[in-house]
């Protein structure tokens, strides 16, 4: 149980951020708000992460004399895109947001890049918190800056980088997410290991030996031991212009399949597609040993139960199709993917940690995917 202790960490990235970590630390949110000076606080949530969480944490600030404006939105990456923005930002210059306010996101991925994307838009940049309330944006998504919705033809089209004033991570907010969210955010877990450190890829395997329920017994250490693997990578390389590459392992083909399945999808589920679909190129490039492959499946596929495999109904025209719309796409004929030739270890050539594969062969493994 929770002795209210915080673990003080920093985002890694560039600007970095305080990223508070604990067990039950709401009571605590106030004094860490109270270092900063702000006329009013708007928590952007859903109507039941308000019911489940959201009410307890308002009524906390509110008597520690916080004024607390509540903004609640729809969830879900079906509704992640331009008119729930454009209806968000109104609502905050109507509702009396200022240059001086303070904007929470309170919840998963979605609504963090949703609340944070309107914060840095309405009035050219408000300052704002993210408060996670899935396991996969605690250790995975509050550690980018990055905030995005996304557009027609894939995810994450439009965005920005706009750095949280902090992170405030309490897991005590996860013991009611679903078994199948936790294993999606594993998979992000695993992804760090299988790129920067295959000793910390090994100990995940060793913990996924019984399923996941030791690992939710544990989500104080598990998850800052999994922050912990994603600030290594983003230490090396705060503006992620150079080695943070490495993290879009698995989300090439990722991005695609999740922005396909319209939300039937976890994000962690279609990256660990895309990590095998990756792996699949890298063996028949001549680049990936086999091992990478096999092990990859064993942990996605029989330790966590997740797909390893491409759906049926959506076909490598379609799938790259959408590739070749990605936010993270780049001049040139080729689709550049992030190759593991071992665990722990990133193909590069000539400091280039991207690898170009042909269309052709793209859609062919896909096709046997």
């Amino acid at each position: 149980m929770s002795d209210g202790t915080i673990i003080e960490l920093s985002s890694g990235t560039k600007p970095s951020c305080p990223f508070y970590l604990g067990d039950g630390i709401g009571d605590r949110l106030p004094e860490y708000l109270g270092h900063y000076d702000f006329d009013e606080f708007y928590l952007v949530t859903s109507e039941p992460l308000y019911e489940r969480f959201g009410r307890d944490l308002a009524n906390k600030l509110g008597r520690a004399g916080v004024a607390v404006n509540l903004i609640t939105v729809a969830e879900g990456e079906q509704v992640k895109g331009w008119p729930q923005l454009t209806a968000l930002c109104e609502r905050l210059v109507a509702a009396g947001a200022t240059k001086d306010s303070v904007v929470g996101a309170l919840g998963g991925g979605m609504i963090s890049n949703l609340a944070g994307l309107a914060a840095a838009m309405v009035y050219r940049g408000l300052r704002f918190v993210e408060i996670p309330t899935t396991m996969l944006n605690l250790t995975d998504g509050t550690l980018s800056n990055k905030q995005a919705i996304n557009g027609a033809l894939g995810k994450n089209q439009f965005g920005v980088y706009h750095a949280p004033i902090f992170i405030w991570a309490d897991v005590a907010m996860l013991r009611t997410e679903p078994e199948r969210q936790h294993r999606s955010a594993l998979v992000e877990a695993l992804k760090n290991g299988l790129v920067n450190d295959a000793a910390w890829f090994g100990r995940l395997e060793g913990l996924l030996a019984d399923g996941v329920g030791g690992i939710r017994d544990d989500l104080l250490g598990v998850c800052h031991e999994v922050v912990r693997s994603k600030l290594g990578i983003l230490e090396l390389d705060p503006g992620e212009r150079g080695t943070g590459i490495i993290l879009e392992y698995g989300h090439t083909v990722g991005h695609a399949v999740e922005f396909l399945s319209g939300g039937r999808l976890l994000h962690g589920e279609a990256v660990g597609i895309g990590m095998c679909a990756a792996a699949r190129l890298g063996i028949r490039l001549g680049v990936t040993d086999p091992e990478v492959l096999e092990r990859q499946e064993h942990v996605l596929g029989t330790l966590m139960g997740s797909p390893t495999s491409v759906p049926e109904e959506f076909t490598p025209e379609r799938i790259v199709e959408v590739i070749l719309s990605d936010n993270k796409r780049r001049a040139g004929s080729a689709v550049r993917f992030v190759l593991v030739p071992e665990i722990g270890r990133v193909h590069t050539v000539d400091g280039d940690h991207e690898t170009p594969v042909p269309e052709p062969l793209l859609k062919s493994v896909l096709a046997d995917a």
